[in-house]
């Protein structure tokens, strides 16, 4: 008979501390590959957040106008915050189609308008009008509430958009390819919502609560505001306002790990300013 061959225990201790060390180094690697990897996800949906929240903002703002000196009708910023504005966003622009016969209703030619979304009965409007067309400081934007909207064939061989307002006598007459502007009363704000801090926004005038649209962000000056003048100061007048510096500070949602140790929540800071429309001017 044939002797038969085995491992002997020493042999068998061996392969067992050698798989041992091979599935401890396997298994490092692998946790290491997906706590970078968690933590490259969690920088670039931060860093992304952050990138939203300086296009988001600005876009919204660049539109708004100002006065020096002006009345509350001739300046969109309603008011003013650290962490908060209240103003009036425009949402669309078009042309009148027809001279209004009364003093409660706009039609817009379809085929000028342009803008986010089409007029709704929450809005209001901008209405242009030239008085001396020599002079350039007597032309005056008009404010005027929408209490309801239609469209059709409303212009003359064209489509249109009818806007129901609340009377005005300068309506009427309005001449054919007038401006006019739509716009809602918007609030933005550093919100607190689930125990975290959200950048926030409203509209006023449709009555909504406040919803976080970017976040999460750092609480307490993850969203501040810094308005400034024709010359670059900060000021507290709103009707002085003519750029205004936005800095979002965001971190990321879950805790990131480094060298086997949690470091918190990692945080990124964008700053960037937009000029309001009527910046140029002093």
């Amino acid at each position: 008979m044939r002797p038969r061959h085995g491992f002997t225990l020493v042999e068998i201790l061996v392969a067992l501390v050698i798989m041992g060390v091979v599935s401890g180094a396997v298994y490092q690697l692998l946790y290491t590959t997906q706590r970078l990897s968690r933590a490259q996800t969690e920088q670039v949906s931060l860093q992304s957040n952050v990138r939203t929240g300086s296009l988001l903002v600005p876009a919204e703002l660049r539109e708004i106008n100002t006065v020096v000196g002006g009345t509350v009708d001739q300046n969109d910023v309603l008011s003013i915050a650290a962490d908060a504005v209240t103003y009036r966003g425009m949402r669309g622009l078009g042309t009148v189609c027809q001279a209004p016969a009364v003093n409660n209703q706009i039609q817009l030619l379809r085929s000028t308008y342009s803008g986010s979304r089409d007029p709704v009965a929450a809005d209001s409007l901008y209405f242009f009008i030239e008085n001396d067309p020599d002079r350039e400081d007597d032309d005056v934007w008009m404010p005027l509430r929408i209490t309801s909207v239609a469209s059709g064939a409303v212009c003359p061989g064209a489509n249109g958009i009818t806007l129901n307002t609340a009377a005005n006598a300068a309506v009427i007459g309005l001449a054919v390819g007038t401006p006019v502007r739509i716009y809602e009363v918007m609030e933005l704000k550093l919100h607190d919502q689930d125990g975290q801090s959200w950048l926030g926004a409203r509209s006023i005038s449709a009555g909504d609560a406040v919803q976080p649209v970017l976040g999460p962000l750092v609480s307490g000056n993850g969203f501040a505001l810094e308005y400034l003048d024709g010359n670059g100061v900060a000021t507290a007048d709103k009707t002085a306002i003519k750029s205004i510096r936005i800095t979002v500070r965001g971190l990321t949602d879950e805790l990131v790990r480094s060298s086997g140790t949690y470091v918190g929540h990692p945080e990124e800071v964008l700053v960037s300013q937009v000029l309001l429309r009527n910046s140029i001017r002093p």
